[in-house]
């Protein structure tokens, strides 16, 4: 629990300290709420909890991912791996939420993938974005549910017209472990895109065909060489 309330207060002075501009929050249970992003985009938030309530009976909980500055399409991709205490059942709620986005497009991709170590595990995880730049929630995206053991993956291609303002997106997962679980871990991980299903212009796919009929071309002649040697 020290190191817990050790992360708590550096984070909040990381808060202070920093403006809100594309600002990257972590938080689960609603309890503890973190900020930790480098010049590159990467955020990293690690509690060691010994199975206290604060984690709702797990013992660790690491959250690590990227938010590019620099690449303003990908709003952000997070990996969350989660340590059940060796008895009993276990239960968390888990955001992480990028602020302060503008010109979001109008499509979004999300990819969800799941690797639960025993069972029963069931994972839950919604990308969801928020027109009023909310923390820890907004309008649902996409869902994705892996309840069974070993890997699972599922992508959605969302329209969404945001129009003009600041936007927030988040990534949730909801981890539950049963008292019977043996194997007590799970680590999924979702991914947010803009723009993610492009469809070729008609100018474009007539350079393709251009391209394809000349490759084509060039492999006729060649045979037609090759058979007369």
């Amino acid at each position: 629990m020290k190191t817990l309330a050790l992360a708590a207060a550096t984070s909040a002075a990381a808060l202070l300290a920093t403006s809100a501009q594309a600002a990257v929050f972590i938080s689960f249970d609603g309890v503890t709420t973190a900020y930790s992003q480098a010049g590159d985009g990467e955020f990293s938030f690690d509690a060691v909890c010994g199975g206290g309530g604060t984690c709702g009976g797990f013992e660790t909980v690491s959250i690590v991912g990227t938010a590019p500055p620099d690449l303003p399409g990908l709003l952000h991709s997070d990996s969350v791996t989660v340590n059940a205490i060796d008895t009993g059942a276990a239960a968390i709620t888990i955001w992480v939420t990028r602020t302060d986005l503008t010109d979001l497009g109008d499509s979004f991709f999300s990819s969800f993938t799941s690797n639960n170590l025993g069972g029963p595990v069931q994972v839950h995880m919604d990308t969801l974005i928020s027109s009023s730049n909310q923390l820890f929630g907004g309008a649902t995206l996409a869902s994705f549910d892996h309840n069974a053991i070993g890997s699972a993956s599922s992508n959605v291609d969302t329209p969404f017209a945001t129009g003009a303002g600041t936007y927030s997106v988040t990534q949730k997962y909801i981890i539950t472990v049963s008292s019977s679980a043996t194997q007590r871990s799970a680590s999924p991980t979702i991914t947010l895109s803009t723009g993610a299903a492009v469809v070729p212009e008609p100018g474009t796919w007539a350079l393709m065909i251009m391209g394809f009929g000349g490759a084509g071309a060039m492999l006729r002649g060649r045979r037609r060489r090759m058979a007369a040697a």
